[in-house]
């Protein structure tokens, strides 16, 4: 049994003092009273929804523009250059590297959206390696592991694609089934992935989305990030991808969509009206022009948002909180967009990066309170980003004005 004695704890959308956690086998077992001998003010450990590691190995790459103006395509070209030249070995450093600078995030949870499988040949080498990287960093992960088996609609996969490949949906589920009954349950999970209705056939994406909720594993989806997916998806099935899904599978808290950049008013609304969920990456939508998510009409509908790194160019979750709200500032020119019933920024930006993230992964974690996973993000009360901030203003302090180093360590599982 642990107990700590945090100066300051986020329980129930605010800061309070005075409070202690009882732990037991890395699950809170009390909240009490406490005398705030230990240093530093106590979050629920950061949930990263939407994670690609290996792609870490692009930071820097992809920047260069000597013809003028790029898109996500040209990017895209990029990065299959980076999984011709990855080995094993290269590939489990990346992960590590991405997995470590988490954790000094206040990152305690990863939800690894998986699709780079193989070595050079279909062997699902990378999918051990992921998880083992992920034992060394320490990380509490959700193995979200991908179907991908075609190049686009209507068209086989490219060369630079060759390792994403599962041609066999059974012999997919059956490396799903492999990996379930292999993690320890604990610091390790696993659910699936239909990486997009580009990349997978909609038959396909139905048996998938059946099979998870049976398994009752989480699953997710990248979904309308780019207009040219839309445009295509237009012509091959005359509605758009989120259309799409909305008709084809059965939507529930179990199933995450990812990016939603350009989705229609009255498709996000049935998805979120069915109980579907919504991951955004601003630091990652920016960097490659996606575009912006008109969360305004999510939070309106009172809808689960979470947040993920996606490509790992930057690993900061405060940023990503930040740049949520800030991207709605920026298009709709008027503050406060990201709120919740209260108008209190603070509290629906870190329920985005902390319980959010926790439900899209299908995780009991994100909130402090008994029953849960004993996962804590510390913030440095006496760091100089924070002088002068009292605990009312702490929350939308951190969310407006701290980086990572204002985060001085994670505590996961207890430890």
């Amino acid at each position: 049994m642990t107990i700590y004695n945090p100066e300051l704890v986020w329980i129930d959308g605010s800061f309070v003092a005075k409070k202690s956690i009882t732990v037991e086998q890395g699950v809170i077992t009390g909240i009490g009273n406490g005398d705030g001998s230990d240093k530093g003010a106590f979050l629920p450990g950061f949930v990263n929804t939407h994670s690609h590691a290996f792609q870490r190995g692009l930071r820097g790459r992809g920047e260069l523009f000597p013809s003028g103006s790029d898109s996500f395509w040209g990017w895209r070209e990029e990065m299959y250059k980076l999984v011709s030249e990855l080995s094993v070995g290269q590939f489990r450093k990346l992960c590590v590297q991405s997995f470590l600078e988490m954790r000094q995030a206040g990152i305690t949870t990863v939800g690894e959206f998986h699709y780079f499988h193989h070595d050079r040949d279909a062997d699902f080498a990378m999918d051990q390696v992921v998880l083992d990287a992920a034992n060394e960093a320490g990380i509490r992960i959700v193995i979200l592991h991908a179907f991908y088996n075609k190049g686009g609609f209507d068209l086989a996969l490219n060369a630079g694609q060759s390792r994403f490949e599962t041609n066999s949906l059974a012999s997919w589920w059956s490396q799903v089934d492999k990996l379930r009954t292999s993690v320890d349950g604990s610091m390790q999970q696993v659910g699936t992935v239909a990486h997009s209705v580009r990349a997978v056939g909609i038959e396909t994406i139905k048996e998938i989305a059946s099979g998870s909720m049976h398994r009752g594993m989480p699953m997710h989806i990248h979904v309308e990030e780019q207009r040219q997916e839309m445009e295509s998806c237009l012509k091959a099935h005359g509605v758009t991808p989120m259309a799409l899904l909305n008709d084809a599978i059965e939507v529930s808290p179990l199933v995450t969509a990812v990016h939603c950049t350009h989705t229609a008013a009255a498709d996000m609304e049935q998805w979120l009206s069915a109980g579907g969920n919504v991951c955004l990456c601003p630091l990652t939508e920016a960097n490659l022009a996606d575009g912006i998510c008109d969360v305004h009409r999510i939070v309106k509908q009172c809808g689960c948002v979470s947040l993920g790194s996606d490509s790992n160019a930057r690993i900061s979750m405060l940023e990503e909180m930040r740049w949520m709200e800030y991207a709605q500032r920026l298009v709709r020119e008027e503050r406060g967009v990201c709120v919740d019933s209260e108008g209190e920024m603070a509290s629906y930006l870190i329920d985005a990066a902390t319980k959010n993230g926790a439900r899209c992964l299908g995780i009991p974690a994100g909130v402090i309170e008994v029953g849960k996973l004993a996962d804590f993000t510390v913030i440095d009360m006496e760091h100089p980003q924070l002088k002068g901030v009292t605990p009312k203003t702490l929350g939308a302090a951190i969310c407006c004005g701290a980086d990572n180093a204002a985060i001085s360590r994670t505590i996961i599982a207890g430890a």
